[in-house]
C-alpha cells in the first residue's frame, strides 16, 4: 500500500516541475520570446493555476508600458484606428502590444475574433504582439483574462498596450478604470444621441473621437458632446481632465494627427496628476478581480454537484422546494466547504 506522506510528496515533486517550467517561461517573456509570450498568454486563458504563479513572478517587472483603451460601438472604427496607431509607435520604434477583447456567443462562448484579420499587416513585425481574446460572458468590457494578459505584455517589454473593448455600450466602464488613457470613438448618426450622452459613456472617455465624418454629418453629435463636456467643466470641483473631441476620417487619416497629439496631451496631464491615484485604483480593482474570480470558480465547480445532490433527488414539479431556501442551504454548505478549502 502506498502511503499518503509518499502521495503528497509525489505530488510535490510534480508541483515542482510545474513551477520551475513555468518560471522558465516566464524569464523567457522578460527576453521578448513571442513563442514564451504566447504559451504564457494561453496559460492564463485557461485559468490555470501555473498561470497565476507565473503572474505572480512577473509583476514586479510591470508598470512601465503606456495602456490606451479603445472603445465604442460596432462599426465605429475602431480597428482601424488602432491600425494606425500600431503604424505610428512603430514609426517611433517603439514595441506595441494589443488586446482585442471580442464578444462571445451566449449559447456557444465562441466569437470571430475579426480585429487579429484586420491587423494582419503588422503579422510580420515581431515588435507588435496582437492576441484577440472573448469575453467568455464577462461584463463590463473587458475579458476576464485580458488584465493578465496586459501584465505579460507589460513585463516583456511593450512600450505601448493598446486594448480594444467589446463595444457594447454603457457597459464599457472597466477600460476607463485600467487605461491610462482611453479612447472613445462614435459615429454620427449612429442609434440615439441620448444613449450616447448618458453619464456611463461620457465617464470613460478621456477623447471622443467623432469618426466616420466624410460619411455622415457630425455636427448634431459634436455639439451634443461638447455641450455636455461644458456642463461638466463648470460644474468641477477639482483640478481633472476635461475630455476633448476630434473628427476624424480613419481611412484617409484625416483629423488623425491631432488624435495623436491629443493622446500625447493627456499622457502629460495623466503623469503630471493622476499616475499615483490610478496606481491605488488600479491594484485595489485587479485585487477584488481576482478574488471574486476565485469565488466564482469555487462556485461553479460545486453548485452542480450540490444541485444534482439536493434538488433533483427530490420532487421540484409540485412546488414543495423553493429556491430560496434551497439557495441559504446550499451556501451554507458552500461556506463550510470554502473554510476547509486549502488555499
Amino acid at each position: 500500500m502506498v502511503s499518503k506522506n509518499f502521495k503528497k510528496n509525489i505530488k510535490n515533486f510534480n508541483d515542482s516541475i510545474v513551477k520551475n517550467d513555468i518560471l522558465k517561461i516566464a524569464n523567457r517573456v522578460l527576453t521578448k520570446d513571442n513563442l514564451a509570450i504566447a504559451k504564457l498568454i494561453r496559460t492564463v486563458e485557461e485559468e490555470d493555476p501555473a498561470g497565476v504563479e507565473a503572474l505572480e513572478y512577473l509583476y514586479k517587472f510591470t508598470g512601465k508600458a503606456y495602456i490606451i483603451g479603445v472603445t465604442g460601438l460596432p462599426g465605429s472604427g475602431k480597428s482601424t484606428i488602432i491600425n494606425l496607431l500600431i503604424k505610428h509607435y512603430r514609426n517611433q520604434n517603439k514595441d506595441v502590444g494589443v488586446v482585442a477583447v471580442d464578444p462571445s456567443s451566449p449559447i456557444s462562448n465562441g466569437a470571430i475574433l475579426g480585429d487579429r484579420i484586420r491587423m494582419l499587416e503588422h503579422s510580420n513585425d515581431d515588435k507588435v504582439f496582437i492576441k484577440s481574446i472573448a469575453t467568455r460572458g464577462h461584463y463590463g468590457g473587458l475579458a476576464r483574462s485580458a488584465i493578465g494578459i496586459v501584465n505579460i505584455l507589460d513585463a516583456a517589454g511593450k512600450d505601448i498596450i493598446i486594448v480594444e473593448t467589446v463595444g457594447v455600450g454603457q457597459t464599457e466602464v472597466n477600460i476607463s478604470e485600467f487605461a491610462h488613457t482611453t479612447i472613445l470613438t462614435l459615429v454620427p448618426e449612429m442609434g440615439d444621441y441620448v444613449q450616447t450622452i448618458k453619464a456611463g459613456i461620457l465617464e470613460v472617455g478621456d477623447i471622443f473621437v467623432i469618426n466616420k465624418i466624410d460619411k455622415k454629418n457630425p455636427t448634431e453629435l459634436y455639439y451634443n458632446l461638447n455641450s455636455i463636456i461644458k456642463n461638466k467643466e463648470n460644474r468641477k470641483e477639482y483640478f481633472v481632465w476635461i475630455p476633448k473631441i476630434v473628427l476624424t476620417d480613419s481611412l484617409k487619416r484625416e483629423g488623425f494627427e491631432n488624435l495623436i497629439q491629443l493622446i500625447e496631451e493627456h499622457k502629460i496631464f495623466f503623469d503630471t496628476y493622476e499616475r499615483q491615484e490610478y496606481l491605488k485604483r488600479r491594484v485595489i480593482q485587479e485585487i477584488r478581480d481576482e478574488v471574486l474570480n476565485y469565488f466564482e470558480n469555487f462556485f461553479e465547480n460545486n453548485f452542480r454537484n450540490y444541485i444534482e445532490s439536493n434538488v433533483f433527488s427530490k420532487n421540484c414539479i409540485n412546488n414543495e422546494l423553493n429556491p430560496y431556501t434551497q439557495s441559504k442551504d446550499i451556501l451554507k454548505k458552500l461556506i463550510i466547504k470554502l473554510k476547509t478549502n486549502n488555499l
